[in-house]
């Protein structure tokens, strides 16, 4: 006998579908109304940020898309203060693995069809993750897409090193409350054109 499989949706997995469309709504009138401003804030205020982290000098960002805050002008920084760079390339399942990445460095379309590095550059282990968000709550809880591959990376590296995440995000992209399933992995911080917000104190 067929039974709807209405029935078996998670509640909490249909409220954060519902988030979603409206986090994604929003990022974008924010992001055409100030993302070129957005990044450099970003930029300033996150190199003391980073400088004043007792991790390794290890960072990975990623490459902006769907109206994301762009993580450039802070990675150029960090380039030119001697970090060690990586972005993120996609594999098989909600995986992600990184590899080294530097300003100019030329990128390929990966299989989800954003930019990445090609697999001829070396990999590398990121101690500090910047992450792209949909929307966040001040106990670390974010909204990606959906499909897991974040969280599934920062819980394979937190297995085997410290490692900090970093949310980047525009200051209207806080939301109260995200709900928060068994599999997701939270933010340490979140780092926004107006400042540092330290997550779940």
């Amino acid at each position: 006998m067929q039974v709807d499989s209405i029935l078996f949706r998670n509640p909490l997995s249909e409220k954060k579908a519902k988030l979603r469309v409206e986090a994604a709504s929003r990022r974008k009138r924010i992001s055409l109304q100030s993302s070129a401003l957005a990044a450099q804030a970003i930029a300033e205020r996150g190199i003391p940020l980073i400088e004043s982290l007792d991790f390794p000098r290890d960072a990975s960002g990623y490459h902006a898309i769907r109206y994301e805050l762009d993580p450039l002008p802070l990675l150029t920084r960090l380039h030119g203060q001697g970090y060690r760079l990586g972005l993120p390339r996609t594999g098989e399942g909600p995986s992600l693995s990184f590899r080294e990445w530097f300003p100019g460095c030329p990128l390929v379309r990966g299989k989800l069809g954003v930019f990445e590095p090609s697999d001829m550059q070396p990999a590398m282990q990121p101690a500090i993750v910047l992450v792209p968000v949909l929307a966040f709550d001040r106990d670390g809880n974010r909204l990606g897409y959906g499909a897991g591959y974040y969280d599934a990376c920062l819980r394979d590296l937190r297995r085997g090193a410290r490692v900090i995440a970093i949310g980047i995000a525009f200051d209207e992209q806080e939301v109260p409350e995200i709900p928060r399933e068994p599999q997701d992995e939270p933010l340490d911080m979140v780092l926004t054109p107006s400042g540092v917000i330290a997550c779940g104190t």
